[in-house]
């Protein structure tokens, strides 16, 4: 199954995430903030317990307080879960690819490296008690004499985004912080598809994103949400985030679709290879586009409630002109 990307490379690759579908606009890193310590009693960080990882059975702390993200989709996840990372890779904190709220949160934390290859050192430095690591098993070998490494393996499970982030919430002991996030979902689905249920049942959608040298992309992480939504796929798209490689030419497989759903970024602006597609002649002559019912989204990368329920916000508006 094809997974999403990272925020650190936004909207270029094409591989984890498969766990794309279905996730984020939490309402709610809350009015109750997020906090390093969370609200554990004193002496729970010295309390141990054992902790079924990819890569074996670990001992970690009952209730991690310092714990480090070796990616920027551990920090979301960790974020969700009412937990402020002590330690990012370089690029997590971008106005570009996230609310405000959570650029404020993240723009002060410790950086240690880029995504995947932490500098050990610079790990260290923040001391942490747990980390976090989805994708880069082999890099964060150096880690380990650190703190113990939780390492659930993204890239190669098939895991949706939801499924992942259930694996996290366990690592550092906050399921039941999960559970608030996914009621709300939940919530939001059952409301919105009560709403809009003639438009749900009488419409055909896509997602895609521009690629390089005359290329788009068709699927992405946003599918998740579009099928818990129950909106039906058009486009020949078939399961996960299905992503699929067209040339400009082959826009015609999207004639199918009473409306698109491209992305931007938090400015409202589309990343360059999207806007060289939405420039192109032959986008122009999409019959969903001539119709004006081609839509952009921010909320496109999905690894959190957070980001599912913004989806879903703005899934609605398009939702009132189709």
């Amino acid at each position: 199954m094809t997974r999403s990307r990272g925020f650190s490379d936004p909207w270029g690759r094409r591989r984890f995430l498969g766990g794309l579908t279905g996730t984020a606009a939490l309402l709610a890193l809350s009015a109750c903030g997020v906090s390093e310590s969370g609200d554990e009693k004193e002496g729970d960080a010295a309390e141990e317990r054992s902790l079924r990882t990819d890569k074996g059975v670990i001992k970690v702390p009952l209730h991690p307080k310092r714990v480090a993200a070796s990616w920027n989709y551990d920090a979301f996840m960790l974020l969700e879960l009412d937990l402020l990372p002590i330690a990012v890779p370089d690029g997590t904190a971008n106005r570009l690819l996230m609310p405000e709220d959570l650029f404020k949160e993240l723009e002060g934390v410790r950086t240690t490296g880029a995504s995947g290859s932490p500098n050990a050192q610079a790990v260290a430095a923040a001391e942490p008690d747990l980390i976090i690591d989805q994708f880069s098993w082999d890099k964060t070998r150096g880690l380990r004499e650190i703190a113990p490494v939780a390492y659930y393996d993204w890239s190669h499970s098939g895991a949706l985004w939801h499924e992942q982030l259930a694996k996290i919430a366990k690592a550092v002991n906050r399921e039941e912080r999960l559970d608030v996030q996914k009621k709300k979902y939940r919530a939001r689905l059952k409301e919105l598809h009560a709403t809009y249920r003639k438009q749900i049942s009488g419409t055909r959608w896509a997602i895609l994103s521009g690629g390089q040298n005359g290329t788009f992309q068709l699927g992405g992480p946003l599918l998740t949400v579009m099928r818990d939504l129950g909106l039906r796929i058009g486009a020949g798209i078939k399961h996960g985030a299905d992503f699929q490689q067209k040339s400009y030419e082959q826009m015609e497989v999207l004639d199918d679709c009473t409306a698109l759903i491209y992305p931007t970024q938090f400015d409202g602006k589309p990343p360059p290879p999207t806007r060289d597609l939405l420039d192109s002649k032959l986008w122009k002559g999409v019959p969903a586009v001539k119709a004006g019912a081609a839509f952009p989204i921010k909320h496109y990368t999905m690894c959190t409630y957070r980001f599912a329920l913004g989806a879903l916000d703005e899934i609605e508006n398009m939702l009132k002109e189709v």
